[in-house]
């Protein structure tokens, strides 16, 4: 005979997480001021990769590592001739908060990006 309470907890349990929806945070991508890219990441571990605009030779990879604060990881691969790859992660506190990444330690990126966590 089956009890009503475990057949509910099993049931429970296998109800994958992902189907409740997280809001979305928005990042954008800035280059000596102009805006390249704006990306939207939702979810644990979301990534996105773009090109960003007007440059066809390089590839940006952000993964979500966590909402709030919102912490990113950020990779840059070029395709250039010079170092292929440079990866490191940032941290945008509060809304309208941005971050240079040259200031990220240990890192050579090829551009000079800017991020901002848009209001």
């Amino acid at each position: 005979m089956f009890k009503p309470l475990p057949l509910l907890l099993a049931t429970l349990l296998a109800i994958p997480v992902s189907s409740f929806a997280a809001d979305a945070i928005k990042i954008d991508l800035y280059l000596a001021g102009a805006l390249k890219q704006s990306v939207s990441l939702a979810g644990p571990n979301a990534i996105a990769k773009f090109s960003p605009n007007g440059m066809p030779n390089t590839m940006i990879e952000f993964r979500l590592i966590a909402p709030e604060p919102i912490i990113v990881e950020m990779k840059e691969t070029t395709n250039d001739g010079s170092a292929p790859e440079a990866i490191g992660r940032i941290k945008l506190h509060t809304p309208g908060s941005s971050i240079a990444v040259a200031d990220i330690k240990g890192n050579k990126f090829h551009h000079p990006y800017v991020l901002t966590r848009p209001d």
